[in-house]
C-alpha cells in the first residue's frame, strides 16, 4: 500500500478551510486534475455522502467517484474512492485540520493500492503523488488567503 502525508499552514480560519476544501465545487479551482466536481447525493454533507469528479489524467478523460467517511466539521474529513479510478484500486484521503497561530494546519494523508500490474511503482507513485497535492494544496492556501 503507498502513503504520502503533507502538511500545510492557512492564514484563515478553520472553519472557512474545511468547507472551501471540503465542498467538491470548488476541487477544480486547486486541483489540476479535475474540471468539475459535485455531490451526487442530497442533504447535508455527512458520512455516506457521495460525489463525482471528471477531469484528464495520463491523457484519458475519468470520472472519480467518492464517498465521504468521516465527517467532523471542522476538524476532519476523509473520503475514499468507491469505483477503480485511473490506476488506483483503492484509495483513501484523510484531512486534518487544527488551529494554530490565528490559522489552520491542515494534514492531508492518502493511503492507496495501484492495480497489481502495476504494484512495484507505489513508492513513485506515493512521491509523485505527494509532489502533486503539495502544488494543489498551495494553489487552495493562495485562493482561500487571497479572500
Amino acid at each position: 500500500m503507498g502513503k504520502f502525508t503533507v502538511n500545510i499552514f492557512f492564514n484563515r480560519s478553520q472553519q472557512d478551510v474545511f468547507d472551501f476544501l471540503s465542498d467538491p465545487a470548488n476541487i477544480p479551482k486547486w486541483d489540476s486534475d479535475f474540471e468539475l466536481a459535485e455531490w451526487t447525493s442530497s442533504g447535508a454533507p455527512g458520512v455516506g455522502s457521495k460525489y463525482r469528479a471528471s477531469g484528464k489524467r495520463i491523457g484519458s478523460e475519468k470520472d472519480g467517484f467518492f464517498e465521504i467517511v468521516q465527517w467532523d466539521r471542522p476538524n476532519r474529513y476523509s473520503y475514499k474512492v468507491t469505483e477503480r479510478m485511473f490506476l488506483f484500486e483503492h484509495a483513501e484521503t484523510i484531512f486534518t485540520l487544527k488551529p494554530k497561530d490565528n490559522g489552520t494546519e491542515v494534514t492531508y494523508e492518502s493511503q492507496f493500492e495501484i492495480v497489481s500490474s502495476l504494484k512495484f511503482a507505489e513508492g513513485f507513485a506515493a512521491r509523485m503523488g505527494k509532489k502533486r497535492i503539495e502544488g494543489n494544496l498551495n494553489t487552495a492556501k493562495r485562493l482561500l488567503e487571497a479572500g
